[in-house]
């Protein structure tokens, strides 16, 4: 009888250690099993264009543009702005300067902007 005690009790906390190396693994969700399998590819994302301002003027000779970006923070000197209109040639600006907030003077690298036209960072 004490014998088939023990023997009860020693199958118990035998049963016991795998119950609780079961539960710890079930509770740490399925990133426990992810690492041997093949990781999945990012998602794309689309691409987003950021808004820079709008052109108040364009130059007698269509050389420069001004920009009014309002409240935006101002591009840096370099960089590249363009104007996708529909059904139009997509034209493309330079950054030269900043010339007094929230102006920015930008050279026009291809195609003909015009005033009022929405300008983006490339």
């Amino acid at each position: 009888m004490v014998l088939c005690r023990c023997v009860i009790s020693m199958l118990s906390r035998f049963r016991f250690l795998p119950a609780l190396f079961a539960a710890i693994f079930l509770l740490t969700g399925c990133g426990a099993l992810r690492w041997p399998f093949k990781k999945k590819p990012p998602k794309a994302t689309a691409k987003s264009r950021l808004l820079v301002g709008t052109v108040t003027l364009v130059s007698e000779d269509p050389s420069f543009v001004l920009i009014d970006n309002g409240s935006l923070p101002p591009p840096a000197a370099g960089t590249v702005l363009t104007i996708n209109n529909s059904g139009v040639a997509p034209v493309e600006m330079k950054v030269t300067h900043i010339q007094k907030p929230p102006f920015v003077v930008a050279d026009i690298v291809k195609g003909t902007p015009k005033k009022g036209d929405q300008v983006f960072l490339q």
